[in-house]
């Protein structure tokens, strides 16, 4: 793959481990941290296989999904207590 969407892609999920650390599951953040360590392979060019770009975006709407839940409990509490 590409070595600046790696870089790029590396890049963005840190940030957000780092920005939604408390708000991400345990196996999701093992899945982002894996991830994480077999583009740092690649890029040092030790992977013993290529990062595809399904598994990036996979990991991606994983992320996306675990997110979005949490917004919709937090709305829903606002809701109640705003009641």
């Amino acid at each position: 793959m590409n070595t600046q969407i790696l870089k790029n892609s590396r890049e963005v999920l840190e940030l957000i481990l780092r920005e939604k650390h408390d708000d991400i599951d345990s196996s999701t953040k093992l899945k982002v941290e894996n991830l994480l360590n077999q583009i740092n392979a690649e890029l040092e060019g030790k992977a013993p296989s290529k990062t595809t770009k399904r598994q990036i975006l996979e990991t991606f709407g994983v992320l996306l999904g675990v997110i979005h839940k949490g917004a919709e409990l937090v709305e829903k509490i606002f809701s109640i207590i705003n009641s």
